[in-house]
């Protein structure tokens, strides 16, 4: 049987850096051809003037629309977030895990990777953000109890129960064994992330030479640079490592953001939501974990103090927000959630761009910036008319 062809009409991509009117021609869930407007092949999608961006990459989320990775105990509740992250937008996202009990670890890993099989092919893995981080910079909803040293059996243990779809793990550096955790899990494929962490300059180097790729949050639950001892961040805007950044400016000031592009530019700093199961829900007050917090207009505070108790924004609204707080301009955004978190994830060969061979993985906006419509390889996961 002769592959189905779709082409898309009637939009503005987004190609190399602005939009431009276009045909899209798809088959085979990829881009077979990138065509001045004109004749239609296959089944047609008319995009009626809409602007179509590559497919979000959300490199970090902890959940939405009330549902939490962490205790997440089957696929269903998976899709659902999948579903809810489609229509903002994202066609591509990281599940993270944070610490917990190795029950609790095992059974949402199992979970996670249940969905994938079942075919949720938009999870690229597996984030271990914990529990094998440093206590005092766990953040202030993980109890201390929970973490652990390095301990590559409790990793294995978990990647099983994931079916082998643990991609990425958070280290503290100062941690005992973090280099050579590092560097197993380096050689096994695994993508050593540093964060969570008052480590010194030297201990993060030693991380680094191990075969860590990249920051964890950047500024976040992270020790500040001083004339003492430059850290962590000072190792990771010197050195060739990918630097996430939260994409809320309530917790990354404008001036922050723009700095880390100063120093690693925009191939090596990818913007991730971050978010927390609150993301989407109405606003209201909600318990966060011994705490509660307010959700107002689009901003999570602590009922006691007011202070940023945690992301809820999407994607496509820290996309947004990005560019209309951080003075940098829409194309300047864009990469962030799209080419460099698919160069962090090793995805950069099937995502990230509107090109041809590349996954047809398409958000089409409409004028007031909503997401109407998103496609995955080539499927339809999100459609606002239905």
């Amino acid at each position: 049987m002769a592959p189905i062809i779709t082409t898309v009409i009637n939009v503005r991509a987004f190609l190399d850096g602005r939009p431009k009117d276009c045909n899209l021609r798809i088959s085979e869930g990829r881009i077979q051809g990138i065509l001045p407007p004109g004749e239609a092949y296959g089944r047609v999608i008319d995009g009626h003037g809409m602007l179509v961006l590559p497919g979000l990459i959300d490199a970090h989320l902890h959940g939405g629309w009330g549902i939490d990775l962490g205790a997440v105990t089957s696929p269903r509740e998976v899709r659902t977030l999948r579903d809810f992250c489609a229509s903002h937008g994202v066609t591509t996202f990281l599940p993270a895990l944070t610490a917990d009990t190795e029950e609790h670890l095992l059974r949402a890993a199992s979970a996670i990777g249940g969905a994938k099989r079942q075919g949720c092919p938009q999870i690229a893995g597996i984030h271990l953000e914990g529990p094998f981080l440093a206590p005092g910079w766990q953040g202030e909803r993980t109890p201390a109890k929970l973490l652990r040293e390095p301990d590559y059996a409790l990793y294995k243990h978990i990647q099983e129960a994931s079916e082998g779809i643990v991609t990425r793990v958070t280290v503290s550096p100062e941690l005992p064994g973090a280099a050579d955790f590092t560097r197993r899990l380096t050689a096994e494929g695994v993508r050593v992330f540093l964060g969570h962490s008052g480590a010194s300059y030297d201990q993060a180097m030693e991380c680094v030479r191990a075969g860590a790729v990249g920051i964890t949050h950047i500024f976040r639950h992270t020790a500040p640079m001083s004339q003492q001892d430059p850290g962590l961040v000072a190792a990771a805007l010197e050195q060739d490592l990918f630097c996430e950044v939260i994409c809320d400016p309530a917790c990354t000031p404008p001036p922050l953001l723009r700095l880390l592009l100063r120093a690693k530019g925009a191939a090596r700093t990818v913007a991730v939501t971050d978010s927390l199961s609150l993301a989407g829900l109405t606003d209201g007050l909600y318990p966060l974990g011994e705490r509660s917090a307010a959700l107002r207009d689009g901003r999570l505070t602590y009922l006691d103090d007011e202070s940023w108790a945690g992301s809820v924004l999407t994607a496509s609204e820290g996309l947004w927000q990005m560019s209309g707080t951080a003075e940098l301009s829409f194309a300047q955004c864009l990469p962030l959630f799209t080419s460099s978190p698919a160069r962090m994830l090793g995805l950069a060969h099937r995502k990230g761009s509107l090109e041809v061979g590349k996954d047809a993985d398409l958000v089409f906006l409409d004028k007031t910036r909503r997401v109407r419509l998103t496609i995955s390889q080539g499927n339809t996961i999100y459609d606002a008319s239905n």
